[in-house]
This record gives C-alpha cells, sequence and structure tokens, in this order.
C-alpha cells in the first residue's frame, strides 16, 4: 500500500476541474508545488495540448524522462472524507506522456498539511487534525 490522497485539481485558466486520486510520492522532488498528470487529464481540465510548457528532464528509479511543464496553471485543494476542503495551493501542471498514476511531490505534499504516518500502511493525517486522527489512504 501507499499514501494516496484526493485532491481536486482546478484550472486556473478555464476554471475546469476535477477530482482526482494522487499518490503522495516523498521520493518525488520538485522545487515548487506541483502535480504531476498523465495527457488525458491535463485534457480534461482544457490545458493540453498547449505550447505555453517547459520541458524538463527527470531522474526516476530506472530512468531518465521528459515532462512538461505548464508553471502555475492550477489550483490543488485537499479533499478529507466527506469531500470537506482541507486545504489549498496553487502549483505547477506538469504532464508526463505515458503516465500510469497521478502524483504530487514532496513540496507539495508538505504544503497541503499531509503527514505521513505510515507509507506501507497508507496512513495520514492533516496537519491541523488532532494526534489521535489518523487518516487511510483512498
Amino acid at each position: 500500500m501507499a499514501v494516496r490522497v484526493r485532491v481536486r485539481v482546478k484550472s486556473r485558466s478555464s476554471g475546469k476541474s476535477i477530482v482526482v486520486r494522487v499518490l503522495a510520492n516523498g521520493g518525488a522532488e520538485s522545487p515548487r508545488p506541483c502535480i504531476v498528470v498523465s495527457e488525458d487529464i491535463a485534457e480534461s481540465l482544457g490545458l493540453w495540448p498547449t505550447n505555453n510548457f517547459k520541458v524538463h528532464q527527470v531522474e526516476e528509479a530506472s530512468s531518465v524522462g521528459e515532462v512538461y511543464v505548464i508553471e502555475g496553471a492550477v489550483e490543488l485543494e485537499l479533499l478529507g472524507e466527506h469531500d470537506e476542503s482541507l486545504s489549498r495551493v496553487v502549483a505547477d501542471l506538469v504532464v508526463q506522456k505515458g503516465l500510469i498514476e497521478s502524483l504530487i511531490t514532496d513540496i507539495t505534499i508538505d504544503e497541503l498539511g499531509i503527514q505521513v504516518i505510515s507509507f506501507s500502511k497508507g496512513l495520514w493525517r492533516f496537519r491541523d487534525d488532532p494526534p489521535d486522527k489518523v487518516r487511510r489512504s483512498t
């Protein structure tokens, strides 16, 4: 298991939004908050295809790949069990061709206030939760 949370991803230009289940990948580093998504998700937000991106090389566990970064394109909203809004952050939208599972990076996890209790058990809490509250991956 891993820590997975639900976020509402809203395009800052089109206003379109979708709820996405994302992997909280503490091993994925980025200099700014971002969400990594497939072309299909970016397209559903009205943000892909576009010429308004920067190309970056990323190192993954077993390969080097190319991603397309649309800076400051989305607002991410961390959702609780009953779709209540826990936190929000403006983020870059990173499009990775062939991506199987959307993910958020280390700084995004921190900015959204996600505190991992156990990666292997999929347990986490929100920064404002009482110390005894434990949330389970979605």
